[in-house]
């Protein structure tokens, strides 16, 4: 009975740290307009794969510029891809 306490004690503590820091990625970032992002930032600012992002610059939705073999992406087309 005490482990059983214990264990659904360690849960809902695992849940509340989960929750807590899923909050804190979400409403934490501030996303700066005339800052630049690489694909993987604007990947966890977006919420989704870097993949998805390249394939969201490599189709036009979001504007991006290759440099140095790498996509630049600035915080302003993150924002206007966000409002859509």
């Amino acid at each position: 009975m005490i482990w059983e306490a214990l264990l659904k004690g360690s849960a809902l503590v695992t849940f509340t740290q989960g929750v807590m820091t899923l909050l804190e990625k979400t409403f934490a970032e501030e996303i700066l307009p005339h800052r630049i992002y690489g694909t993987a930032d604007a990947a966890r600012i977006i919420g989704m794969d870097r993949r998805d992002v390249l394939d969201l610059v490599h189709t036009g939705r979001i504007k991006g510029t290759k440099v140095d073999g790498n996509y630049r992406i600035l915080g302003s087309s993150i924002l206007e891809y966000m409002s859509r």
